[in-house]
């Protein structure tokens, strides 16, 4: 009987806890522990078959497989045990691990070694933590108009360094995604902080704020904390970065894009990628939503990946906050929509465009801010605006979010 996704998934978890057990009694250099690394490395050949990497995210009591909780199991809730002992948030297995690799991973579950020392390591298996920035001395920010006159030109100064191409100190984007987070934790309503745009050139910086912020209250929402909240924050302020590359002619044009333009356009997730690559403190989550902060869940959109590409769920989450506060803006190319009629048009759109459980999360998080989402649209137009925003393959008409 052949094995499904899912049914490797929790042979790879069983195996990873009996090495757990077993090197809690023994080391991480005993022959049944590597009896365990062995089969687990077997199950995960046959894995790769269907998927290039196996990400598994801790939210709360919950280990997630592309945006979804896993069913639980004893094997499952052990290993969370051992995650949330060692405030690991994350666990990524690529091709290519080793024995040594596993042992090392082995050690920081077991609490014998820190998750910078298998960082040193290895770049097949990843582990990140989630120990929350301290906010002692963090201010609460309930609105973007809370900051000073100083905090605001600071903040300016770094995106204007990013649209020179320049070093990126990210120091007061992390100050303001901290300050947000605990005005959220103090049940602030996060729609309230959303940046108005006053002015055109404006739009790239507030937009980017603005994605920030409704990543940050898609992840509260979800139970997410600490350093990954913070990234998630993080992400949604750099996801558009690699638009420095574009010239701003066709950013703004009012008209259809041509060909080249558009091709032009398609090439900002990848450079932007490549840019924060090369940026001091940067997180790998805003690394990952730079470059697929278009690809559709249905994996269309751009850039085009390799097939069985999984996509990073900051990723996913990361374009319902770019789609939803780009079609609420007003544009030289568009006009902005309402709530309702942009709320609609996620919710027509999930399943194919969108991630559907994150946007029934997203929609969710609005209704529970008192908007209105009871009006759904269904139309051409409609769907030809969403295509567009997203940048689907089969329409070249203004592809431009964010």
């Amino acid at each position: 009987m052949q094995i499904t996704k899912l049914g490797m998934i929790q042979e790879i978890i069983r195996n990873l806890t009996s090495a757990l057990s077993a090197a809690s009694l023994y080391s991480p250099g005993h022959q049944r522990v590597i009896e365990h690394f062995a089969r687990l490395t077997d199950t995960f050949r046959v894995y790769q078959s269907k998927e290039t990497e196996l990400l598994l995210a801790r939210v709360e009591d919950e280990l997630l497989f592309q945006g979804k909780p896993l069913a639980k199991t004893p094997n499952l809730e052990k290993l969370l045990r051992y995650c949330a002992d060692q405030n690991v948030g994350f666990i990524r297995f690529s091709e290519g691990f080793t024995v040594n690799e596993l042992q090392q991973l082995v050690k920081v579950l077991l609490g014998k070694d820190s998750i910078e020392s298998l960082r040193l390591m290895t770049s097949y298996i990843q582990v990140g933590g989630v120990e929350a920035p301290s906010d002692e001395n963090v201010r609460a920010i309930s609105s973007f108009e809370d900051l000073s006159d100083e905090e605001k030109k600071g903040l300016h100064e770094q995106f204007d360094h990013v649209a020179e191409q320049g070093v990126l100190d990210i120091t007061q984007m992390s100050s303001l995604v901290a300050g947000f987070i605990k005005a959220f934790r103090q049940n602030i309503n996060p729609f309230l902080a959303l940046v108005p745009l006053r002015e055109m050139d404006e739009y790239t910086f507030t937009h980017s704020v603005n994605v920030g912020i409704l990543n940050i209250a898609q992840g509260v929402s979800l139970g997410i904390e600490g350093q990954m909240l913070h990234d998630l924050g993080l992400a949604g302020m750099l996801h558009d970065v690699g638009k420095i590359f574009v010239d701003r002619e066709v950013l703004n044009k009012a008209g259809k894009l041509d060909q080249d333009e558009f091709e032009m356009i398609q090439q900002h997730p990848h450079r932007g990628a490549q840019y924060l690559m090369n940026q001091e403190g940067v997180p790998k989550l805003a690394v990952f939503s730079a470059f697929e902060h278009h690809i559709r869940y249905d994996m269309g959109g751009y850039p085009k990946v390799p097939a069985g590409w999984q996509l990073n769920i900051c990723s996913q989450m990361t374009m319902i906050s770019d789609v939803f506060d780009a079609l609420r803006t007003r544009r030289t190319y568009k006009n902005s929509w309402d709530f309702s009629k942009t709320s609609g048009l996620l919710l027509n759109n999930s399943g194919t465009q969108l991630n559907p459980d994150l946007t029934l999360n997203f929609l969710k998080v609005l209704a529970q801010m008192g908007e209105d989402i009871e009006s759904f649209v269904d139309n051409a137009e409609d769907i030809e605006a969403m295509d567009a925003i997203i940048g689907c393959s089969c329409s070249i008409e203004n592809p431009r979010c964010g």
